[in-house]
């Protein structure tokens, strides 16, 4: 089955701001949402006030295991504190903020999150019908597109790897490795996306981690082709030198801070 990370977001006011001289008022209203900053302030694993501004194309969030990567992602998910996260133990009070400023429209967030959140865990299979994460958003004509719009994709992504894309003409997970389930999935995730014409940010938690060379380098020059506002964290062994952090979560005597990389 193709599932992507699904969370239930909770909705705040929106900061909406009209951007964009090639997208209708009603496309961006209605279809349209990025994310503009991230304030934490001694919340989960991070001490003091930490801000995240969040570039219109791409923002690399670099940090080792433990550091609050998915604690960022959680945030962003649900537009404020998630459940059962606790202020930082060091915190002179317990209290803490969240505010997750957005441009658009902010309910995209909850109604596309299967669309925005994406971790490798949850885009290795996938199946997509009536019965799928998409059957309420998507009709039977809008199903088949996605799928034709899909194998494009795949195919795009597997390029260097033709015998690979003939032998997975009908697109079926059950006969292909991990890395090409993971391929699969993203083409979906994106599929989606264009058949319904949305402009949403999408984050990604190690895009590149549990991919071989061989598909690393075709997944990264796919997802830099792709228009949409992209959130990339992970480890810095993940990304090539090229790839250079725009902040650094820096952990440090039982907290972790937010460096901007200048």
């Amino acid at each position: 089955m193709f599932v992507v990370l699904f969370i239930y977001v909770y909705s705040h006011s929106a900061h909406t701001e009209n951007e964009g001289a090639n997208l209708t008022l009603q496309d961006i209203q209605s279809n349209s949402v990025r994310f503009l900053k991230l304030h934490l302030k001694n919340y989960g694993i991070f001490l003091g006030p930490n801000e995240i501004s969040f570039d219109r194309h791409c923002t690399l969030i670099i940090g080792m295991g433990g550091t609050g990567k998915t604690t960022i992602v959680n945030a962003l998910a649900n537009l404020g504190p998630a459940k059962g996260v606790k202020p930082h133990f060091k915190a002179k009070s317990t209290e803490m903020s969240i505010d997750v400023v957005t441009e658009g429209n902010r309910s995209c967030i909850k109604k596309y999150s299967s669309l925005i959140f994406l971790s490798h865990g949850f885009t290795e299979f996938h199946i997509l019908g009536k019965e799928s994460l998409f059957a309420d958003i998507l009709n039977n004509h809008q199903l088949e597109a996605v799928r034709e719009e899909a194998r494009k994709l795949f195919c795009t992504i597997l390029f260097t790897k033709p015998w690979k894309i003939e032998a997975h003409e009908d697109l079926n997970p059950d006969i292909m490795a991990a890395g090409e389930r993971i391929c699969l999935g993203y083409a979906y995730a994106f599929a989606v996306r264009k058949v319904l014409n949305l402009d949403l940010p999408v984050v990604l938690d190690s895009p590149y981690g549990r991919l071989d060379d061989m598909l690393r380098n075709p997944v990264r020059a796919f997802l830099k082709e792709q228009p949409c506002q992209q959130i990339m964290l992970g480890c810095e062994h993940e990304f090539d030198e090229e790839d250079k952090p725009h902040y650094i979560l820096d952990y440090i005597d039982g907290y972790s801070r937010v460096i901007k990389n200048i």
